[in-house]
Parts: structure tokens; C-alpha cells; sequence
């Protein structure tokens, strides 16, 4: 029986995995899970419950489910009636969680009673099915919660072109709390401009006009000047009881008020900016808990962007524009009468100055000072040991191999010492075997004893003996001047005798003014030209850029501080040497010709206006 069953069971969770991941609702998965659950548990009918306000709500029934029927929504003790067991059926009830524990939602399947309770495989079959829908639902609801926070931000969006599409105050406090309806789901919201302790009811959602003698306005407006004197937001989560001391203090003045105007929970976010409250958004429901976390954090972002909205447009009304406006008049009346086709040829020729100003870019080049060029890579080459400079083999400017001989320092002495310590090592030899033949042990021990020390000491001094001739340890080109003065000097060791480098690509240092470091890269392209070669362009990358100045002055000022830079130019046709002194240019980002000649005078000015108003 278990073997026929298997392949039964395998394919009714197959089947079903396939539906669950059909859906592109939670609504169609829990329709799928309720319909191959009660086909697996061989049921009649079922039903399945979401949380709710505390409580399990009735979404969906099945076939035929005396309980569902009934009921729709079930509290506190009522709970444990989705598991009871009847007289006619058996009740099956299992939680589905997500994969934070949280839960979402229960399924009950209705199996005749005759039938008794399913059996182990029919069990195991639903508990695949629940895991895999409790995946599916994990999934949904997040693409859910995606979904919502992509409408949040369309909204805020929305707003902001809205609220910066007009300077009419009237117009921006409609528009501002009639988009919080989109946010959050109230039954009532209104926005008050604070003003010397009062607030002033200025816009309702839903209305296009508003009442000012209406006593619930002015209830409303004595609560939000309340939440403007406190200065912070307030969220009253439910009337009856109160999350927090604040809401005990608030409900302390408003109780009765709010249960006039049958409101149970509110949300009150004063407007407040660096000068003070400019106004106040309020939300009111007649259900508790009316704003989750996230809706209560876009009613804020919203209340911000109402703060700077409302700010600029009280600024606007404020500024004398009457003869500002008479005086546009007067220039549109002479517009208006200048011929259309010289206007046709004006504006064509302006659309196509600017276009050539904006659109025609290239390289900016940036200007190097003090460059000069020096060997990409450069080898210091030393003495090993103390010695009298013999040979100098090698001059100035000589391109030289790995290995090959540079110096000769003077070796009898070294000589001579190895010679002699060679023929104490063949006399102890000779005294080693003479003991052994004898059979003195002692004797043979003590003299091959003197023949390792000697034999040590021999291959010391043969090191030192090559160590005489100094060798180059890398290939480059000499760059040291006057070699021949070395002759017959005595070396010391680990001083410098000369200086190897590669010119095949050189490297050159230069800097530029503070001004113009942001604009700089490393692999920017260089390009430099030399005296020495001036039909010739050489071009190069930027390697570094000094994030310290060298200064050139006691005092640090715009002209005395500039930044080095670092450049790596090939020298293939060994054109270039080290030494020589080039003009450099680095080519920065593409740049308009009118970037070009604006960028200065706007640099000036803005330096100006903040020395000013700093």
C-alpha cells in the first residue's frame, strides 16, 4: 500500500506546487491551497482565515463549511472553534507561517466523520503543501511590500511636481493633503497654517472649500495647535488606550473631543522647518490603529515636502511685484510688434549659437608647471666590501645588461689570503690520514676539524674574491656622471657607486594649481612637447596625483598651493632624456565652449557671494 501511494502523493504536491507558484496574488494561492488541500485530506469543504484587527477574518470557503457559513470573523475565545470537532465531520486546522514566524494565515479542511482522521500520508502531503505555499506567500507579500514602497515614492514624486508647479498657497495645501489620502487611509485630514500660537484651517480632503465656522474645524485646529506647541509629531494610537505618555497628556485635553467626532485614532505632524512651524498636517480615523510604521514615515516625508512648498509660497505672496510686472508688460508689447520672420531668424540663430556653446565638447586641457623628466625606474648599485677601485668598465649614458661588470676592485690581498687558507686546508688533510693510518683517532678528529674551518674560510675569501667585481643588477642605461674619477678611489661598503635607470618610458613630475586638481585623474591622457624636440608630441597617462600640496610660499594662498602629479610617458626612439624640462598639458573630461568661458567668471562669483554672505 505505501509503495502504490507514493507516486499518488508526490504527484498531488507537484500538482499543487505548480498552482501555488502560478499565482501572482495571495488571493489565488490561498484559493489553490484550499482547493488541493481538501482534495488531499479526501474533505468536503474547508476554509481559509487571515489575521485581523486581532483577531482571524473569513476570506474564502470551499465546498461546504458549517463554521464559515456561520461566521466571518472570529475574536479572542473564539479562536480555538476553527479546531473543534463536530458530530458530523472531522476538522483538520493548521497555521501557515512566513519565514519570519509571523502568521499569515489558517486553513480548516471538513473531512466526513465516518472517515475518521486522514491518515500519516495524507498528513505528510498537506504539510509539503503548507511549507511550499508558506514560501510562495513569503514571496508575494514581499513583492507586495516592493510594490507599495514603488506607489510611496511615485506619490512623493508626484508631490513634489505638484507643490513646485505653483506659488499658490490655497493650492498647495489642497494638493498636499488630498496626496496624503493616497498614503494613508483616514476618515478625516486637514492642514493648518501656525501662526502665533493658532492654527487656521486652510485645506480639508475632499473639500474645495472650507468652513471656518464649523465646530468641529475648530476642534480640530485647537488639537493641532496642541501638537504644534509641542513640537514634535504625535500619533494617537487608539483612544481608548493609549502606547505612550505623550498620548496620555494629549488625550487628557481631547478625550471628549475626539469622542465626539467619533475618532479613535489620529496622526498630527507639525510642518516645521530652521525658522520655526509654518503649519500642521492632521489625520484623524474612527479605527484604532489606522497608520502603519511605513505610512506613518511617507505622511512625514510628505509633511516636509509641504513645509518647503508652504514656506516659498508665503515668501512669494510677500514680494512686491507690481512694477516688476508693469515693466514686463512694456518689453512684451515691443516683443509683439518686432516682424515674425525677423523673430523666425532670431531665434533660429540663438537655438543654433547655443547649440554650438553646449553641445560642440572636447578635452579640457589643464596646464603642468615645473615639469621635468626622470628615469621610470632607477637602481642604486653598491660596493658588497671595503676595497681600491681598480677598473671602471662601464661610462655615462652606456646602455648595460643584467650581470654585466661595472667596477674592479683591487683583490691580492683576498688573493693571497685564499691561497693560503687552500694550502692549510690540503696540510690538514694530509695530517688527517697520516692519523689515520696510525689509528689516532684523536689526532685524525682534530685535524679534519682544522681542514672544515679552512675549507670555510676558503669559500668566504672566493666570495670576496667575486664580490672585487661589481655587477650590474638589472639591465638599464648609466646615469651617473664622471665615472672615471672613481679610478683608484677606495670604496667603502654599501656606498653608492652609480646610478642605473630605464629610459625606454619616463616619468614626469609636474603640478598644478588647487584650482584645477578636481578636474585632474589618474589615466588621463598627457601630452608634452620639449625643446629639444619640439615637432614632436609625446603622450602619456597620469599615474598619481598628490592628495598633499607643496608649497611654494611661507603662507598657504589660491596661487602658492599646487599639487604634484605623476606621469608615465613612452620613450621608444629614446627622444626624450632624463632632465630635460618639457611643456605638459593633461586632457580632463570633455567640456563646452561655454563651460570654458564661463567657468572662471562663475567660479569668481561664487567664491564672492559666499565671502559675502558667509
Amino acid at each position: 500500500m505505501t509503495s502504490s501511494a507514493r507516486p499518488t502523493a508526490y504527484d498531488d504536491v507537484h500538482d499543487a506546487t505548480l498552482a501555488f507558484l502560478g499565482a501572482r496574488e495571495p488571493v489565488a494561492l490561498w484559493q489553490a491551497l484550499l482547493g488541493h488541500a481538501i482534495a488531499a485530506l479526501d474533505g468536503y469543504g474547508g476554509s481559509f482565515w487571515t489575521p485581523h484587527a486581532g483577531g482571524l477574518r473569513r476570506i474564502m470557503v470551499g465546498g461546504v463549511d458549517e463554521l464559515a457559513r456561520e461566521v466571518e470573523q472570529l475574536e479572542g475565545d473564539d479562536l480555538p472553534r476553527l479546531s473543534e470537532q463536530s458530530t458530523d465531520s472531522y476538522i483538520v486546522a493548521r497555521e501557515i507561517r512566513g519565514p519570519d514566524k509571523r502568521l499569515i494565515g489558517v486553513l480548516r479542511v471538513c473531512r466526513p466523520r465516518e472517515d475518521g482522521a486522514p491518515d500519516e500520508a495524507a498528513l505528510d502531503t498537506l504539510k509539503a503543501m503548507l511549507t511550499v505555499a508558506a514560501n510562495v506567500a513569503g514571496q508575494l507579500l514581499r513583492e507586495q511590500d516592493l510594490q507599495a514602497k514603488a506607489r510611496d515614492f511615485t506619490l512623493v514624486a508626484e508631490l513634489s511636481r505638484e507643490v513646485t508647479a505653483t506659488l499658490d498657497l490655497d493650492r498647495v495645501l489642497r494638493v498636499v493633503v488630498n496626496l496624503a489620502a493616497r498614503a494613508v487611509t483616514f476618515d478625516r485630514g486637514a492642514l493648518a497654517l501656525y501662526e502665533d500660537g493658532t492654527c487656521d484651517i486652510r485645506a480639508v480632503s475632499g473639500a474645495d472649500k472650507v468652513d471656518p465656522e464649523d465646530p468641529k474645524l475648530r476642534d480640530l485646529a485647537e488639537r493641532a495647535a496642541w501638537a504644534a506647541g509641542r513640537g514634535e509629531g504625535l500619533y494617537v494610537s487608539d483612544r481608548d488606550d493609549p502606547g505612550s505618555d505623550a498620548e496620555r497628556v494629549f488625550l487628557q485635553f481631547f478625550s471628549a473631543d475626539l469622542e465626539a467626532d467619533d475618532t479613535r485614532s489620529g496622526l498630527y505632524l507639525p510642518l516645521r522647518d530652521e525658522e520655526g512651524i509654518v503649519g500642521v498636517l492632521v489625520l484623524e480615523a474612527q479605527r484604532a490603529e489606522f497608520a502603519t510604521d511605513h505610512q506613518r514615515d511617507v505622511a512625514e516625508i510628505l509633511a516636509n515636502q509641504a513645509t518647503v512648498a508652504i514656506r516659498n509660497a508665503r515668501l512669494y505672496s510677500q514680494v512686491p511685484l507690481v512694477d516688476m510686472l508693469g515693466a514686463i508688460g512694456e518689453r512684451r508689447k515691443a516683443f509683439k510688434a518686432i516682424p515674425k520672420r525677423t523673430k523666425r531668424l532670431a531665434a533660429a540663430a540663438a537655438v543654433l549659437g547655443l547649440l554650438m556653446l553646449t553641445l560642440v565638447q572636447w578635452p579640457l586641457r589643464v596646464d603642468g608647471h615645473d615639469a621635468v623628466l626622470l628615469p621610470a625606474e632607477r637602481t642604486i648599485v653598491r660596493a658588497m666590501l671595503d676595497g681600491q677601485i681598480e677598473q671602471v668598465l662601464v661610462r655615462s649614458g652606456q646602455q648595460v645588461a643584467q650581470g654585466e661588470p661595472l667596477f674592479r676592485l683591487r683583490s691580492l690581498d683576498r688573493a693571497g689570503a685564499r691561497d693560503a687558507v687552500l694550502a692549510d686546508v690540503e696540510a690538514a688533510e694530509r695530517e688527517a690520514a697520516l692519523a689515520a693510518s696510525l689509528g689516532d683517532a684523536v689526532n685524525e678528529r682534530l685535524a679534519r676539524l682544522r681542514a672544515q674551518s679552512a675549507r670555510q674560510r676558503a669559500e668566504q675569501l672566493t666570495a670576496e674574491v667575486r664580490a672585487t667585481v661589481i655587477r650590474a643588477p638589472t639591465a638599464g642605461v648609466v646615469l651617473t656622471e664622471r665615472l672615471d674619477e672613481l679610478l683608484e678611489t677606495r670604496a667603502l661598503a654599501g656606498a653608492p657607486l652609480l646610478t642605473l635607470g630605464r629610459v625606454d618610458s619616463l616619468e614626469v613630475t609636474f603640478t598644478v594649481p588647487q584650482r584645477e586638481v578636481t578636474r585632474l585623474a589618474a589615466e588621463q591622457r598627457i601630452r608634452l612637447r620639449t625643446e629639444a624636440v619640439p615637432q614632436r608630441t609625446f603622450e602619456g597617462r597620469v599615474i598619481s596625483i598628490a592628495p598633499l600640496p607643496t608649497l611654494l610660499a611661507d603662507t598657504v594662498t589660491a596661487a602658492s598651493a599646487t599639487f604634484p602629479v605623476r606621469a608615465l610617458v613612452a620613450n621608444d626612439d629614446a627622444l626624450l632624456r632624463p632632465g630635460m624640462t618639457p611643456y605638459v598639458r593633461v586632457l580632463t573630461d570633455r567640456a563646452s565652449l561655454a563651460e570654458r568661458l564661463l567657468r572662471r567668471p562663475w567660479r569668481a562669483a561664487r567664491l564672492l557671494f559666499w565671502k559675502l554672505t558667509a
